[in-house]
């Protein structure tokens, strides 16, 4: 793999106060070619003004316009709220669907992780659609995701089975004052009359005894057998580290997963991308020294990684980063989180077989959006 160039999508130190950090990137290219990079920006990372924008390109990172900026319309049913992220796929040609993960913002005095608990505030997945590429968005419609409380989409956008059924991925934490331990799981919802209902889910990777955590689910499909894969950021309770990336792999129709097995690779955040036949491309940040967001390459649909051909896309000059090295408690860890000062990479595949990558990186005051383009 090389990297053909890269460059920056957003300078949060040019921007208005509620844009100078940016975070949650994500990164889809429309069948026209144009890319769109989505994301959630603030006056922090975790400012109750969380938004979301979009950010277009015609010319493959060349230039950037703001297609969307979302700055107060986070209200969802008279309640006052953030958006955390947004993620964008074209479902039908020229109608662009988004997920959303919405916060609960009403009471701005509460943090969004409770330091006692490390519950999370109210939260609900919310549906739009846009019929101007992006510009303007119909009104949010929110996803029943009972059973399942604190859900989030995980910045993973709707896709579509062969069957037409479409397929939401999200994951699950606890409520903000619960306080016993947090059974995470990460599930997969289906809706077979266009979005409209979500009756059924299937869970994807959940670890029966607790013991590990399966976050951020990720999946592509096959391009020929439209089997999926799923990775996952995976963390040991018990030891109070991340242990390296896991993988699992589900059926064409998304209802039956096997058990996730370890990677080898000593990452977070992990998107897969299906480039061709069984070829598959892993981005994810690297946090412990020297920390980055680094691609590999798997010639056999992730069940074996070539690591000499690994890639580098982005170094961090800044150091070491908050708790990436040692154990840490379950409130240490959700103190990190907030404090990292790059992550969230993503990338798409272009019409000519390159890979557009996207991701945040800044430091603790502005956090720019960032984009590379890659040749396998």
């Amino acid at each position: 793999m090389e990297l053909i160039s890269s460059g920056l999508i957003y300078d949060g130190s040019d921007g208005p106060k509620e844009r100078r950090s940016c975070a949650f990137t994500d990164v889809y290219v429309t069948a026209s070619g144009t890319v769109l990079v989505s994301g959630r920006w603030g006056s922090t990372r975790h400012s109750i003004d969380g938004h979301a924008c979009i950010f277009a390109s015609n010319d493959l990172g060349g230039s950037w316009e703001m297609r969307y900026d979302g700055s107060g319309q986070t209200e969802f049913g008279g309640v006052t709220g953030e958006i955390k992220t947004m993620s964008v796929a074209e479902l039908t040609s020229n109608r662009l669907t988004a997920s959303f993960l919405w916060v609960d913002r009403s009471n701005p005095e509460l943090p969004f992780i409770n330091p006692e608990t490390q519950g999370l505030l109210p939260m609900r997945i919310l549906h739009a659609t846009s019929v101007d590429e992006g510009k303007s968005w119909s009104p949010f419609r929110n996803m029943d995701t009972s059973p399942h409380i604190a859900a989030s989409p995980c910045t993973c956008a709707i896709f579509e089975l062969q069957d037409s059924t479409l397929c939401q991925p999200y994951e699950h934490w606890k409520e903000y004052v619960d306080s016993e331990p947090g059974k995470p799981g990460a599930r997969l919802r289906f809706s077979a009359d266009g979005g409209k209902s979500w009756p059924e889910f299937t869970t994807v990777a959940q670890d029966e005894q607790n013991l590990l955590a399966f976050w951020d689910q990720r999946i592509a499909k096959h391009p020929s057998t439209n089997r999926l894969v799923a990775m996952f950021w995976t963390h040991d309770f018990n030891q109070g580290t991340d242990t390296n990336v896991h993988i699992s792999w589900g059926n064409a129709d998304g209802r039956n997963w096997s058990k996730p097995i370890t990677t080898g690779l000593p990452g977070q955040h992990c998107q897969p991308v299906s480039v061709d036949g069984d070829r598959l491309v892993a981005i994810y940040s690297h946090r412990r020294d020297p920390p980055g967001i680094d691609l590999s390459f798997s010639p056999d649909f992730g069940r074996t990684w070539e690591r000499s051909a690994d890639l580098r896309v982005f170094h961090s000059a800044l150091g070491g980063e908050s708790g990436a090295e040692g154990p840490r408690s379950d409130a240490e860890l959700w103190g990190d989180m907030e404090r990292w000062r790059f992550g969230h990479p993503r990338a798409a595949l272009l019409p000519n077989g390159e890979l557009f990558v996207v991701f945040y990186a800044g430091d603790e005051a502005v956090k720019n959006a960032h984009w590379a383009r890659v040749r396998i």
